[in-house]
């Protein structure tokens, strides 16, 4: 079937009798999540685990090729596989069991009280929608019999309200709210705790805005619980009960039109869905676009500045909004007949049932408070009826959306501790990388057989053309990815028998462009130790010729540097993240073109601050550099070239012989 798809548009809502009651208030609020087209998510015969790796790395860096280019024929077969892989559909649901342990709360009371409160409220509402008709019914046989019936229609009144808002509905609603706040504190701190703990490859191949959008799937699975529970479950039960009661009261042949009317309803909405699902894979596939195109645009506003594109820019949404409303409106007019054609049913079902009940009244089978009885139920039995296929809608919709969050959770970390890694504990700094080789696809070394030792206390300098294999060194001795061949020890333990933990509390990095929170300078500060004292930040500072700069600010240290420090210079940026690192203060530092992006005068401050910081104790330096003056006074320096390590020795060995390293040194000092 292909009805696992959901809608891009809000569903219009049914009615308002119910909307009294249990099933209106959910839904009125509600609206369809968007519909996610082949390349992200299943039809109801086919699906696809996203998180399968598509890696198209360069020497330097990696890249992904997203599933946006791949045919739509390729999508569908792949997701056809993965059907195969899980036995079918019940295979795929029984994927989403991974959430369990966030949803049952087996050890939370309190939530677990709330949760049978609720479904005795949900019992007692049910019981509740059959008695209030029957009482109305016996208020209008008593007026008939020319008795007053002021007993039965008080009994009538304290029904309505234990079944109203102010009732059962009442406790229902106060109840849920823990409920819910359980789930999603849980799904959520864990769905977060796990993407920070994926590697390296994981997020450098994955969309940032397509990580974020499926963290934020984990209200999909409240809905879907909420759903089930409250909505889907309390109908079953309902149109069984009114199955039930029809049969009782008015025979078989009031029954069997239920029966029908429910299987027509049931029927309608799946044979719609697989009618309309491609119209809603195109309208969601737009609106997506749409999406993108806007945050392409906004996110790239000095971009856009720069080369006065801004009427291309507006041309080129336009354009897209366009093509959104133009599929959205295929969706839209078939959803609008299918509406027609559930609405048609109704009263074709209330006409038979009507029939039926006079036919009974008049061969005194029935009596006339049984006909009022019906009038009245059947605002409780259209509900559930309408809502049935409605909810089916909503169920799939929640449930496509969680599985963005299904298949975030099922991709798993590539770097991890072994099962007896230890803290390194105390540092004194000797790394060595013995035969080290790297590749990021199996197929090409970025990194071939690199060998060199480190002694605590040394600066070792790495240069080289771009995509020389440099930054791959540093980003194997943060171990972001594992080597495929040789070892990196650091004191003599191989960095893949200790732990993560404690091999990134003994590095730092002060990386060519730094990233800053859109906080406060004193936040950015703190980060890099969260039990800093205010001192040891203005001390830190001090230390990076950055303290005059700051307390210069209107707001001082309470200065908000903006998205990604946009508000600051660049040199104040660098020295910033130079106080990070003192702040930090790890016993192994590397620099990764630290100062290419500043000026001369800046330059000159930042190289003072980091050999003051260096030199307060052993600590052993590692320095990535274009700009061949900033290393001379290197105790080492390693010449890369296409993942080799060609040449090794202090500036003044170097340039004794015919080396690449003096053809760079002159090429630089030419300029």
């Amino acid at each position: 079937m292909d009805s696992f798809e959901s809608s891009p548009q809000t569903e219009p809502l049914l009615g308002s009798r119910r909307a009294a009651n249990d099933y209106g208030a959910h839904n009125a609020s509600r609206s369809l999540p968007p519909d996610c087209d082949t390349g992200g998510r299943p039809s109801l015969h086919d699906t696809e685990n996203d998180l399968k790796y598509n890696t198209d790395h360069d020497s330097e860096s990696d890249s992904c090729s997203g599933s946006e280019s791949e045919s739509e024929h390729e999508i569908k077969k792949r997701r056809a596989e993965r059907l195969r892989q899980v036995g079918g559909w019940r295979g795929y649901l029984k994927d989403f069991t991974i959430f369990a342990p966030y949803l049952i709360p087996s050890n939370e009371p309190r939530v677990q009280t709330c949760i049978l409160v609720s479904l005795l409220t949900l019992a007692g509402q049910r019981v509740l929608n059959i008695a209030i008709p029957h009482q109305l019914g016996v208020v209008a046989d008593k007026l008939l019999g020319r008795e007053p019936p002021y007993r039965e229609l008080l009994i009538w009144l304290i029904l309505s309200i234990l079944n109203a808002k102010s009732g059962l509905g009442l406790i229902q609603e106060l109840v849920k709210v823990p409920i819910k706040q359980f789930s999603e504190r849980r799904v959520t701190d864990a769905a977060f705790s796990h993407v920070m703990n994926l590697s390296m490859d994981f997020h450098s191949e994955r969309d940032s805005a397509e990580v974020m959008k499926a963290l934020e799937q984990g209200g999909a699975l409240m809905s879907i619980m909420e759903t089930a529970v409250n909505e889907i479950l309390p109908t079953v039960v309902d149109l069984t009960m009114a199955i039930g009661v029809l049969y009782w009261k008015f025979g078989i042949y009031a029954a069997v039109p239920m029966v029908f009317a429910f299987a027509s309803f049931l029927g309608l909405e799946i044979t719609s869905s697989r009618w309309n699902v491609e119209p809603r894979r195109q309208s969601a596939k737009a609106d997506r676009e749409q999406a993108k195109v806007m945050h392409q645009a906004v996110q790239g506003w000095t971009t856009v500045s720069h080369f006065n594109m801004f009427d291309y820019e507006r041309r080129r949404f336009g354009q897209a909004l366009e093509a959104k409303l133009k599929a959205t409106w295929t969706w839209s007019l078939r959803n609008i007949c299918t509406e027609g054609l559930v609405e048609l049913l109704e009263p074709f079902t209330f006409f038979t049932l009507s029939c039926i009940v006079f036919y009974e009244v008049s061969h005194g089978r029935a009596k006339t408070g049984d006909f009022v009885f019906l009038i009245e139920y059947w605002g409780y039995l259209i509900w559930p009826l309408k809502f049935l296929s409605q909810n089916y809608r909503w169920m799939m919709a929640d449930l496509i959306d969680a599985e963005r969050l299904l298949y975030l959770m099922q991709a798993k970390p590539t770097i991890v501790d072994s099962e007896d890694a230890y803290p390194i504990g105390h540092v004194e700094g000797n790394v060595n990388f013995e035969s080290v080789r790297f590749s990021y696809d199996s197929v090409r070394d970025i990194v071939k057989g690199v060998s060199f030792s480190a002694l605590p206390g040394q600066t070792v300098a790495i240069v080289g053309a771009t995509g020389a294999g440099k930054s791959s060194v540093t980003k194997l001795l943060f171990r972001f990815y594992d080597v495929t061949g040789g070892r990196i020890t650091i004191d003599g333990h191989d960095i893949r028998d200790i732990t993560l933990d404690s091999l990134r509390t003994t590095l730092g990095v002060v990386p060519q462009s730094p990233m800053l929170f859109n906080g406060t300078i004193m936040d950015n500060l703190r980060y890099a130790r969260l039990s800093a004292t205010d001192e040891d930040i203005y001390s830190a500072c001090r230390a990076a010729a950055i303290h005059e700069s700051i307390i210069g600010f209107p707001d001082g240290y309470g200065t908000k540097v903006g998205e990604q420090g946009m508000k600051l210079s660049g040199g104040e940026t660098q020295r910033l993240a130079i106080a990070r690192i003192i702040l930090r203060d790890p016993q192994i530092l590397v620099l990764d073109e630290a100062t290419s992006a500043v000026d001369t005068n800046t330059e000159s401050m930042i190289q003072s601050a980091l050999e003051a910081f260096k030199s307060d104790r052993k600590r052993t330096t590692f320095v990535i550099a274009h700009r061949l003056s900033t290393i001379v006074g290197a105790d080492q320096i390693l010449v890369m070239d296409k993942g080799l390590l060609v040449e090794k020795g202090t500036h003044e060995e170097l340039l004794r012989t015919d080396t690449m390293y003096k053809t760079l040194w002159s090429k630089q000092l030419a300029l």
